[in-house]
């Protein structure tokens, strides 16, 4: 690279850092609530993660933070071992499923166990993706029309959501449907549109110009948690099945997205330092 060059790809890279860092703080709160865990906790996950993975990804296109597979898979490991979602103890599991997941991602990066990114099919991926995509619509439907339904499957919310319509906050419709009115449209208008930075900048400008009475995210602490160990370990070994599935379905979709950039440019990645780095992001 010349130094003519270098200034420009320097420029390029901190705009495209800041523009990320505006979109992942509302995906993260977003995420985090599918997860079961308070919103603040998505910022956590956001912010050092991806400061850890820096050092060791081999992507330049591969961006990392909270998802939404990642979430709901880690709802679905932790429902069904009794902890209230969003109560410290459900937190500390959580904390201990992601140390698990970085574990297996690291062992196997280091052990150049790379090559299982590609055998899981496309046609597999995509299929697990949609799923989980109406999963999770399904699931945030009630919130979306500002209900809280009686606790239940989320097939079970969802019915009581609909049949109970008189119930839904107008205020909180309206919200929504603008929302995704500038998430969609903006695309449509331009690729570059920030649909995501302009809903939360209105929502929150609209919540605070109007002392929105309805579901908000809430106070967020102020810096950051301090370092702890102190985890639920007696409950590990029910945590482990889980941790290599999300460790391996949550790399096999970040692999995907590096797969087909790299074959645009022409360029070459390495899944072995992508497992690192991704497990590091998870101990992070």
């Amino acid at each position: 690279m010349s130094a003519l060059t270098r200034p420009r790809f320097t420029l390029g890279d901190a705009i495209a850092g800041v523009s990320v860092a505006f979109v992942l703080i509302p995906q993260s709160l977003a995420y985090a609530e599918i997860a079961g865990v308070p919103a603040y906790v998505g910022l956590y996950a956001a912010a050092l993660p991806p400061l850890a993975a820096a050092f060791f990804a081999s992507s330049p296109y591969l961006q990392t933070g909270p998802v939404a597979m990642t979430a709901l898979l880690t709802f679905g490991a932790l429902k069904g071992l009794g902890a209230e979602p969003g109560t410290t103890e459900y937190v500390a599991l959580a904390a201990l499923l992601a140390l698990v997941v970085g574990v297996v991602r690291t062992v196997i990066g280091l052990a150049r166990g790379g090559f299982l990114a590609y055998l899981m099919s496309q046609p597999v991926l995509i299929g697990f993706t949609s799923a989980a995509a109406i999963l999770i619509t399904s699931s945030q439907i009630p919130t979306a029309v500002g209900v809280a339904p009686p606790d239940g499957k989320i097939l079970e919310k969802l019915w009581w959501t609909i049949t109970h319509m008189a119930d839904w906050d107008p205020t909180a419709v309206v919200l929504s449907v603008a929302t995704i009115a500038l998430v969609v449209g903006g695309r449509k208008v331009h690729r570059l549109f920030p649909g995501v930075l302009v809903a939360v900048v209105v929502g929150i400008a609209y919540s605070a110009l109007t002392e929105y009475d309805g579901l908000t995210v809430g106070d967020v602490p102020a810096g950051l948690p301090p370092f702890s160990l102190d985890l639920p370990w007696g409950s590990l070994p029910s945590l482990l099945v889980s941790g290599a599935v999300i460790a391996l379905i949550g790399f096999a979709e970040a692999a995907a997205i590096s797969r087909t950039f790299a074959a645009q440019d022409r360029t070459s990645w390495s899944p072995d330092r992508e497992f690192v780095s991704q497990g590091v992001a998870n101990l992070a």
